[in-house]
């Protein structure tokens, strides 16, 4: 009896610290390591956010979270995995996410940083459009910024998308994953590997992100994230490209405001017109071209998405479309070993002109 009383109680000496650490156990999941992963992980369909994995099913105690107001964004078909009080599993899964306490009123967007913070989105255009309900605790957790860093850290490990890149091995002094371009329409994917430096950010939103160190012990990628100047996505030409101007064929990369190029008018009469901006946009060491080669013998090399002069887009194009008075014959993807492409408006009704020959349309307006 004496031996079966002392069990009952050590027995529930025991459960009562389960009980403890349950209760504890959310609460204690805001003190994370300063270098845990923060970089927003993209689930499939059907899958949820989980300590910052994608499941199918969320923990015991967990369910996916609801968002309100709307839909939350496109590049997010999942949710992260909370408690019914609003809590996730991991606040890291709340990387860049617009979330409330309130239902919406206040809304704070959770800024992927080392340590995580949260910035008040004071714009009117922004409010009311989706947010994440979670509780007053997981806001108070977080130190409040006025804006959004110039430069800001991430950390990363297999599995993660960071930008373009989806981290599929860690090695030593380098790392390999599949690069999605997010210029060619539906193509997926390349397998690179990269090195401390390089980069892997998507310039056209105006952020660069570049390797700044490798931790191959803890399987983890350190990412600094930096806003640049930028003029627009690099949806541009080669640098190899040559313009049709009065002066002869001209390099892309000599052209200058003001310098007078061929173009076409409405009535479809080639006519003389001055350049009326010309752009040089930094393009990320991960970015592809689109080499085209028409049965006539011309060829260019232009980002997927720079647009025909009838609204298609070089990616569009296939072997046999038709394509300035000639036909494709090859149109494949190829690396681009150049930092920046080029592009020009020329003055007058279309902005359309000659690059290697062939008439294209203006991406700048």
């Amino acid at each position: 009896m004496v031996v079966l009383l002392v069990v009952i109680a050590v027995s529930s000496v025991f459960a009562t610290n389960l009980a403890e650490l349950r209760v504890r156990w959310i609460p204690s999941m805001y003190q994370q390591v300063p270098d845990h992963v923060n970089v927003p992980v993209y689930c499939e369909q059907g899958h949820y956010l989980a300590d910052h994995q994608c499941v199918s099913t969320c923990p015991q105690g967990f369910a996916p979270g609801h968002w309100i107001i709307a839909s939350p964004p496109a590049s997010f078909s999942g949710s992260p995995c909370m408690t019914n009080d609003g809590r996730p599993v991991s606040i890291y899964d709340l990387a860049g996410m617009q979330v409330s306490a309130d239902g919406g009123t206040t809304l704070y967007w959770i800024i992927s940083d080392v340590p995580l913070s949260k910035m008040l989105v004071a714009d009117s255009a922004n409010r009311g459009y989706w947010s994440l309900q979670v509780s007053q605790l997981v806001l108070n957790a977080l130190p409040t910024i006025g804006s959004i860093p110039p430069v800001r850290t991430e950390i990363a490990t297999v599995g993660d998308q960071v930008a373009t890149f989806k981290i599929l091995h860690i090695d030593p002094s380098s790392t390999t994953g599949n690069h999605s371009d997010p210029y060619p329409l539906a193509r997926c994917c390349t397998t690179i590997t990269i090195h401390v430096g390089d980069e892997v950010g998507v310039l056209c939103e105006g952020l660069s992100e570049k390797v700044a160190q490798i931790d191959f012990p803890d399987q983890k990628l350190k990412f600094i994230v930096q806003t640049v100047s930028h003029s627009g996505c690099p949806i541009c030409l080669s640098g190899d490209t040559v313009i049709d101007t009065l002066q002869g064929s001209v390099n892309v990369k000599d052209l200058t405001v003001g310098m007078s190029v061929w173009t076409l008018d409405q009535q479809g009469e080639r006519v003389s017109a001055p350049a009326i901006r010309v752009s040089m946009t930094p393009v990320p060491l991960t970015h592809v071209m689109v080499h085209l080669i028409l049965d006539d013998g011309r060829q260019l090399y232009a980002s997927p998405r720079h647009p025909t002069t009838d609204g298609r887009t070089l990616g569009d194009l296939r072997a046999g479309d038709p394509l300035d008075g000639s036909h494709v014959m090859v149109a494949q993807l190829v690396p681009y070993n150049q930092s920046y492409t080029y592009d020009l408006l020329p003055a007058g009704d279309t902005g359309f002109y000659w690059a290697n020959g062939i008439l294209v349309a203006s991406t700048l307006k």
